[in-house]
């Protein structure tokens, strides 16, 4: 495992880097000032290896809100602690829904064209409160012509610099003042279940901000082929990709006394998860972050709910079908919901058993069976 982490930090350092933007990071970090760091990752984890290979010296924290990344840093970085601090070089991993509340000397944070905005105003806000008084804001982007990046900064920061390159832009921001008003991005909001109102606290990042999505939409109705088939009610209910929690509280709702469990591989889904819970008094749900589908207490859940995204050539929902294969006790049930319907489809009839398909709000949603007994 350590040769492992070793070899990676050397791959990663220069070409291997994963895009332009962790290049021009990478290539400004012999001028990074001691003192702690802190690098902020949403597309891929290689770039720590470059930082550290490049400047040993740095006390570095790498922050990410995805459970896979954290996995991946922690694989290459076996000397890694996450709980403690790290003051005098090395590196830290956290893996939460905000950076820590500590003050960086610098902190590194590269984007990519197509990221969201309001992701990237919300963390541009968070890193200029994480920063120490003089320290810098390193802000990349592979884009060539950014204008939207450098408005956003000057708006925080008394002083950016914009570096322009064949790769992209490099924005250098100093801290150099506290603000005077923190704009908000957290949303919240409602919809009807049977006879109530529910409401979904939400944040950039999370699965459907601020609007509940069709997909879940057509998932919470999907309850009602519990009913309509004459089956007890499930007292035992996992939400795979939970996000911002609206079908979790939903199920909730609808099956009184019933625990609900919403996994996340991120780990603001499972922090807005457990605050819808709580805005809606369900006591009964909880939220757990993991991007391997590993369930607690296998074969013994009653129903599982999943709302996969369409990217990744159908690798999440198949994460999800395996998790509930693992989950459901025998004779326990699946729903999933989709648009494109032939992998979906194929896979379930091969994995379960009592397959069927029904359309629902302009979705499929298959519901399938557990074997008895599955191997």
């Amino acid at each position: 495992m350590r040769q492992r982490g070793r070899t990676a930090g050397k791959q990663a350092g220069g070409r291997r880097l994963k895009s332009d933007s962790d290049r021009l990071i990478s290539d400004v970090a012999a001028e990074i000032s001691p003192g702690p760091a802190l690098l902020v990752l949403q597309h891929g984890t290689t770039l720590a290896a470059a930082i550290r290979e490049h400047r040993p010296d740095l006390p570095l924290t790498c922050f990410t809100t995805e459970h896979f990344f954290s996995r991946t840093l922690h694989e290459f970085h076996p000397d890694a602690n996450q709980q403690t601090e790290s003051t005098d070089g090395g590196i830290r991993i956290v893996c939460a829904a905000d950076p820590p509340e500590e003050e960086f000397a610098s902190v590194l944070f590269p984007t990519l064209r197509g990221d969201p905005a309001e992701v990237a105003q919300e963390m541009f806000q968070t890193l200029h409160q994480r920063l120490q008084q003089g320290g810098l804001l390193y802000v990349s982007t592979n884009q060539l012509k950014c204008r939207w990046i450098e408005t956003r900064l000057k708006a925080l920061f008394s002083s950016v610099e914009v570096r322009k390159s064949a790769r992209g832009i490099l924005f250098i921001a100093r801290r150099t003042g506290t603000l005077k008003k923190l704009r908000g991005f957290r949303a919240r909001f409602g919809f009807r279940q049977l006879d109530r109102v529910l409401l979904c606290e939400s944040r950039p990042g999370v699965f459907s901000h601020r609007r509940l999505d069709g997909g879940a939409r057509s998932l919470i109705r999907s309850l009602d082929l519990t009913e309509t088939a004459n089956e007890p009610p499930p007292q035992r209910i996992v939400e795979m990709g939970c996000g911002a929690g609206a079908v979790s509280v939903a199920a909730a709702a609808r099956f009184h006394g019933c625990r609900v469990l919403g996994v996340d591989s991120d780990a603001r889904a499972v922090e807005c998860t457990l605050a819808s819970a709580g805005l809606n008094d369900l006591a009964d749900v909880s939220a757990m972050l993991s991007s391997t589908g590993e369930i607690p207490e296998p074969g013994s859940w009653d129903l599982v709910l999943g709302n996969p995204p369409y990217y990744s050539d159908f690798r999440i929902a198949e994460v999800f079908l395996q998790a509930a294969r693992r989950a459901l006790r025998p004779g326990g049930w699946v729903h999933i919901v989709s648009k494109p319907t032939e992998w979906h489809e194929a896979r379930i009839r091969q994995l379960f058993d009592n397959y069927a398909a029904h359309e629902i709000g302009g979705y499929t949603v298959f519901r399938a069976r557990q074997r008895k007994p599955w191997s």
